[in-house]
Parts: structure tokens; C-alpha cells; sequence
């Protein structure tokens, strides 16, 4: 029982090394290697979820890699169209439109939560950002971070950061993110300057003055926001066809 259980755990860990390889072609390269794998390694990382290969069943996480495989199919079908891709595409689509029934989503133009998802999206695959803080008149904290290319052979610097919005059902290639943080009672950072470089974000989860986003560059904390939430809009392109 215990080889059985560690054979499925290898066979989950397989699939992410997988999924990290051909993720890091797919956001690096353009338009030449949208033809690689990672649609089918982000379809097997959905399944994985979706069957609970090596761990629990998670339809939520299952929906966010069906998501990134739909996005990279149609980018690839937009270089080459084949039969099978477009196949591949519909079996995709169908496994998305089932989830997406389970999951009870909608068709939100807003979506707040607690923390600054796409920030965390952004600096998954080991980007750093510059970030900027702007108070609105509403009160609110426009935060947008950009990425910063790495440096050396292996970073191509046209590559960019795979951003899932789960809520509005769709992905994008984004070059920087935005979300704006609401019923803000304290903002602080370090510098006089309009940009701050991070690497992290901490989020602190605190009932009194709202929870506190912690920023940090090299493990200096370089800049803080306390609020309830953070809200992002649906920004969803109207010339891509999902």
C-alpha cells in the first residue's frame, strides 16, 4: 500500500517537472513555441486535479490548468491548424463547460478577494516586478507591477507572464498585471520614488484594519498595504475566441 501511494505522489511529480518544462517554453519563446507541449501538460495537471491522481480531488484547480490548456491550444492552432488540435480544443472545452456547471462561476466583470491574486501569478515562475502604487480618488490603490526580464542566456527578454483569471474564464500573456486594493486603512513603502522593485508578497491575515500585503525585494520589506481586499476587473480581449 505504502509503494502505491508513493507511486502515485512520483507520478503528480512527474507531471508538475512536466508542466514547469514546457511552461517556461511557452512564455519564453512567442509565437514559435506556442507549438510546444504545455497544453497538454496543463490539460494532465487538470485531469490530475479533476481524478485526484496522487493527492485530493480540487475541481477549482482542475478548472485553472483546463483554462491554460484552452489558451495554449488556440494559440497554436492560430500558427498551424491540425485535426487533432482542433479535437484536443473541443475535449478541452467540454471539460471546462462541465466544471464550470460544478463550480457554479458566472459571468463576473468584478471579482475581489482577499489577497492580490495576479501579483502572486506574476511572480511565480521567479520574475521580479516593479510595482507602483497610485491612490485613486475612490479611495482605492491602483497597484500595477510590471515584469522585470531576468538576466542571462536562458531568458528570452520577449517573454512574458502567464496570468489565469479563473472567475472570468480566461488567460493571457501579460507584459504587467493590475489590481486595486479597497477599504484601505494604511499604505506604506520605502522609497520616494513612483516604482518599488520586488520579489514576494506576504499576505498577514489580520481582522482588525484589514489584512496587512507585505512586499518585499531580496528579504527587505520594501512596501505594505493594509485592506480588506483587492479587486480586479475583467480586462478579457474581445479579438481572442474562446
Amino acid at each position: 500500500m505504502k509503494e502505491r501511494d508513493e507511486s502515485r505522489v512520483g507520478i503528480r511529480t512527474k507531471k508538475r517537472h512536466e508542466y514547469r518544462t514546457e511552461l517556461k517554453k511557452f512564455i519564453s519563446e512567442g509565437i514559435g513555441h506556442y507549438r510546444c507541449r504545455f497544453a497538454e501538460a496543463a490539460y494532465e495537471i487538470g485531469d490530475m486535479y479533476r481524478k485526484g491522481e496522487g493527492g485530493p480531488v480540487d475541481i477549482a484547480q482542475a478548472y485553472f490548468y483546463y483554462l491554460q490548456a484552452e489558451y495554449a491550444v488556440t494559440l497554436r492552432l492560430q500558427v498551424r491548424r491540425s485535426s487533432e488540435d482542433e479535437a484536443f480544443l473541443a475535449r478541452v472545452r467540454l471539460a471546462l463547460t462541465q466544471l464550470r456547471r460544478r463550480l457554479g462561476y458566472g459571468s463576473e466583470r468584478l471579482y475581489c478577494s482577499t489577497h492580490p491574486f495576479v501579483l502572486y501569478q506574476a511572480l511565480s515562475e521567479g520574475h521580479e516586478l516593479m510595482a507602483s502604487f497610485r491612490r485613486m480618488k475612490s479611495g482605492r490603490i491602483k497597484v500595477v507591477a510590471a515584469r522585470i526580464p531576468k538576466s542571462g542566456r536562458k531568458e528570452s527578454p520577449h517573454g512574458r507572464m502567464l496570468i489565469t483569471y479563473d472567475r472570468f474564464h480566461y488567460c493571457e500573456l501579460k507584459d504587467f498585471v493590475i489590481t486595486y486594493a479597497q477599504n484601505v486603512s494604511d499604505i506604506w513603502y520605502s522609497e520616494s520614488a513612483d516604482c518599488i522593485r520586488i520579489d514576494s508578497v506576504n499576505l498577514v491575515m489580520n481582522g482588525h484594519g484589514g489584512n496587512r500585503t507585505e512586499f518585499y525585494y531580496r528579504g527587505k520589506l520594501v512596501a505594505f498595504i493594509c485592506a480588506e481586499d483587492y479587486v480586479v476587473s475583467s480586462g478579457r480581449p474581445r479579438y481572442m475566441k474562446f
